[in-house]
């Protein structure tokens, strides 16, 4: 019992410091939760005490023993025995957790010792991550100390992450653990759009872009095409110009200052790409596409609801930013106009864990300059909804702001020249 004591003291001396000191309750529960007691009596105790506390009673050893029955009365007298001061609460806290750590990796590592296929070592390696992963307690902060916060930041500009595109920068204001969703139709470009804006974007942070479908020699193909202006059908035969390998020997050094690794990913899972993000040290992911990612349901409106809660928990956990391409509904892709939340493809989850959704497709309108793509603002926590029309050249893969000014002379090009050809065809008509 002794060495048992010894190994356990930690776990004792929080429930000990607990019954000393009842008014430390609040932070205490804040901080810790049932699953860091490895020992069941004491875990019993903990989750009597809490609902104590939850009712609004008077939280002390009598009302705990009356609570838990007259035979947890030895280990009450223990706990309080076994700790020296109710003051040093936290410090017991975060060594309990440590060592419940500590015991469930080796718990694991005699499982891992046993396993007879690589899924099932996967599995516990992905369990061990998150045994070992830093659990963030709730944060509490008073009005006052919130105000004190405030004034500070407000003394220093805060810097976003960029996309690329300056109409865009100005609506999003996207930061380290935030989930983006960028939907489109098919043949709309979300594949060459995802690539320029993480090749931009690792020029700031790490960037891990996971293709669950196109191989890293072909997205290769594509980046390249679009930092070095080279022809992308050029590209694809192999028959580059001397120009343009010109171009690209010029290029190489500014295309490899952007911090990017191209991980090709099918049949992975959420956990499967945390993994990966963790042991890379990647700050942004890309993940090209949502719905071919592998996740538990018996329906695909489960499995890609359970995908996106992952998503979304991985962003805000780990800080890191997410940005998923999805597909749009096959009801959208029938239908002319423009995309809505609803059409996000076999969960309704997508739209609500997301931080912001953007809408890439085709702009059909008759007096669209060709080519032209929409990429709208469908939802934005933390900015402005609204269109930013970009000019996608297919041929170099790249996606082109218009100057101020410019998409409107081109519309209105556009319109004169179908009414000069409607006054030709039919002169009666135009008298």
């Amino acid at each position: 019992m002794v060495e048992k004591r010894a190994t356990l003291a930690a776990e004792y001396s929080v429930i000990g410091a607990l019954l000393l000191d009842p008014k430390i309750a609040g932070e205490l529960f804040a901080a810790t939760r049932e699953s860091d007691f490895l020992r069941a009596e004491l875990r019993t105790v903990y989750t009597a005490a809490r609902e104590i506390f939850n009712r609004g009673r008077p939280l002390d050893p009598v009302t705990i023993r009356a609570a838990i029955g007259k035979e947890y009365e030895p280990l009450l007298m223990e706990c309080m025995d076994v700790c020296s001061t109710a003051s040093a609460w936290k410090a017991y806290a975060e060594a309990m957790q440590e060592q419940t750590k500590v015991s469930r990796l080796r718990e694991l590592a005699d499982k891992l010792t046993q396993v007879r296929t690589s899924e099932e070592g996967r599995e516990l390696i992905a369990a061990a991550m998150e045994a070992t992963a830093e659990k963030q307690g709730a944060e509490i902060v008073s009005l006052s100390q919130g105000l004190e916060t405030f004034a500070l930041e407000q003394t220093t500009k805060r810097k976003f992450i960029e996309y690329g595109f300056s109409r865009l920068d100005s609506r999003l204001y996207s930061d380290f653990g935030d989930f983006v969703v960028l939907a489109g139709r098919p043949s709309a470009g979300k594949t060459a759009l995802a690539l320029q804006m993480a090749t931009h974007m690792g020029r700031r942070a790490k960037v891990g872009f996971y293709s669950l479908e196109t191989t890293p020699s072909k997205l290769i193909n594509r980046i390249v095409s679009n930092r070095a202006i080279i022809d992308f059908g050029h590209i694809n035969r192999r028959e580059m110009t001397p120009e343009e390998w010109t171009r690209l020997n010029r290029l190489q050094r500014e295309i490899t200052e952007s911090d990017i690794e191209l991980v090709h990913a099918p049949g992975w899972s959420v956990q499967n790409i945390l993994d990966c993000a963790r042991s890379r040290r990647h700050r942004i992911v890309f993940i090209d596409y949502l719905q071919l990612l592998r996740a538990p349901g018996r329906d695909r409106v489960t499995v890609v609801t359970n995908i996106s809660m992952g998503l979304h928990t991985m962003a805000q956990d780990q800080k890191i930013l997410v940005v998923a391409l999805s597909q749009f509904s096959r009801a959208s892709e029938a239908r002319d106009g423009e995309p809505s939340l609803t059409d996000l493809r076999e969960s309704g989850q997508i739209e609500q864990d997301a931080d912001a959704v953007l809408a890439l497709y085709k702009n059909e309108a008759d007096s669209a300059p060709a080519n032209e793509r929409v990429l709208q603002v469908l939802k934005n926590k933390e900015g402005r909804l609204g269109k930013v029309y970009l000019d996608f050249d297919g041929s170099v893969q790249q996606f082109v702001e218009y100057m101020d000014g410019q998409r409107e002379v081109i519309v209105q090009t556009k319109r004169m020249e179908k009414k000069n050809e409607a006054k030709k065809s039919n002169p009666k008509a135009a008298v």
